[in-house]
């Protein structure tokens, strides 16, 4: 067994951690961020990469800590049954439900959109989803080195266009960052915040953090405080690259206002922005980039998705079946659009990440009690859905009344801050009141 790795052999686990992350709503969330937020996009980006990087990364480092390779630890002290409830939503959140339909969308408003016209966007987008979901089906039953060549030369090459892009936008800015209004001007940093949440990327850190624990095993690490430091080591390297690429879209997108105005979504914009500077050699080349990481993205989603559905029902049904399933769901999905995608997410996500936040950070507490544990999701639970349902625009007058001017941020989609501090303190308090065999 090996002592240690060395940075090098701990390079390519952090960017494959990092291809993990990067896909679709990577692209295309920060130019639209910048868009909206205007001379606060530095705010709002650190926002955007506290719940898109940070958050993440935290969860990262409490896989390792715990040393899973079970998705369900963070919840555990809970109880197993929840749990178990919690990543089969989770899975379906960050599988056929939303992310992986949005791969498909994302890649053709980006890459196939620009080349048709606006009359032949459905029949399009059917044509094209179809292709799309075909052959994520075809790769996700049939592992070969075509989904690593892609994954390790593609996905470079993405990065470099990136690159190639945002050195253009830096050196000759579109315009200046327009004025901002709403949340973006007053609290730009909690819309941010809250902005990261559709990333979906700390949701599928529960899945992506036991592929990380299991990659470092594979490689001879055994020893636990070993296996804890590359696991952090690796998770540093991938939010690194994701807050760099995070803040240079999110001033991409603000300097693109003052030439094309607010987008009606990131991909849209995007797309617009690489014409602007490489005219339709760009969008070639974005084309081919962004359909080859929304691929490899949507591959990773449902081998990931299939593969635990599978224990989930214990072997009853085969993975070739449930992957047949995710990929015709996920076609059907897709082909509501991308603007449509995103908005039936939001109240989904503001429901799921105030709950995934809070077993994150409790993971980083000495105390590992059920009560304490169910103290503080209780009261988190209760304002998620809260926060929710006004999110999915569900009249919440009774709840407006009570909370507005007494819960902070309640108006910000953050009425669960406060009290998951106050079910925390609750349960600690029962905690050191009783027995500890008692709870």
């Amino acid at each position: 067994m090996k002592q240690k790795l060395t940075f090098m052999e701990i390079l390519p686990i952090g960017l494959m951690l990092f291809a993990s992350f990067f896909g679709a709503g990577n692209l295309i969330f920060p130019p639209a961020l910048g868009q909206s937020a205007g001379v606060n996009f530095l705010p709002a980006a650190a926002g955007f990469c506290t719940t898109g990087v940070g958050i993440p990364l935290l969860g990262i480092i409490a896989i390792g800590l715990l040393r899973a390779s079970n998705p369900e630890a963070l919840a555990l002290p809970v109880h197993p049954k929840f749990a178990k409830a919690l990543i089969v939503v989770t899975v379906l959140t960050i599988g056929p439900f939303f992310a992986i339909p949005r791969t498909g969308a994302v890649s053709f408003d980006v890459g196939i959109l620009p080349f048709i016209s606006a009359e032949n966007y459905d029949l399009g987008l059917a044509l094209y989803s179809l292709f799309f979901f075909v052959v994520t089906y075809f790769l996700s039953v049939n592992p070969s080195k075509i989904v690593d060549w892609v994954g390790k030369i593609l996905t470079p090459l993405l990065l470099i266009s990136i690159a190639i892009l945002v050195v253009q936008v830096f050196m000759l800015p579109m315009g200046e960052p327009q004025q901002a209004g709403g949340y973006y001007a007053s609290m730009p940093y909690l819309k941010g915040f809250h902005e990261g949440y559709y990333t979906m990327d700390l949701l599928a850190t529960m899945l992506f953090g036991t592929v990380v624990i299991d990659s470092i095993k594979v490689r001879g690490i055994s020893e636990g405080s070993v296996l804890t430091r590359t696991c952090i080591m690796a998770g540093i390297i991938a939010a690194v690259l994701l807050a760099a690429i995070y803040f240079s879209l999110t001033y991409t997108g603000a300097t693109s206002v003052a030439v094309f105005g607010v987008s009606d979504n990131g991909a849209i914009a995007l797309s617009s922005i690489a014409n602007y500077y490489m005219g339709t050699a760009g969008n070639v080349v974005l084309c081919l980039m962004i359909f080859f990481a929304c691929l490899t993205t949507s591959i990773g989603l449902t081998v990931s998705a299939g593969s635990y559905l599978e224990q989930v029902l214990k072997y009853k049904m085969q993975y070739q079946r449930i992957a047949a399933i995710i990929c015709i769901f996920s076609f059907a999905v897709s082909n509501v659009g991308l603007t449509k995608i995103i908005s039936l997410s939001v109240p989904v996500l503001c429901l799921l990440y105030p709950i995934v936040i809070v077993l994150v950070m409790m993971a980083f507490m000495p105390v590992k009690r059920a009560c304490v544990y169910r103290s503080t999701l209780a009261f988190t639970i209760v304002f998620a859905i809260i926060d929710g349902l006004n999110a999915a625009g569900v009249p919440m007058k009774t709840a407006e009344a009570l909370f507005k001017d007494v819960i902070p941020f309640y108006s910000a989609g953050f009425g669960w801050f406060v009290p998951s501090i106050v079910g925390l303190v609750l349960g600690i308090l029962y905690s050191v009141a009783v027995k500890p065999g008692k709870n």
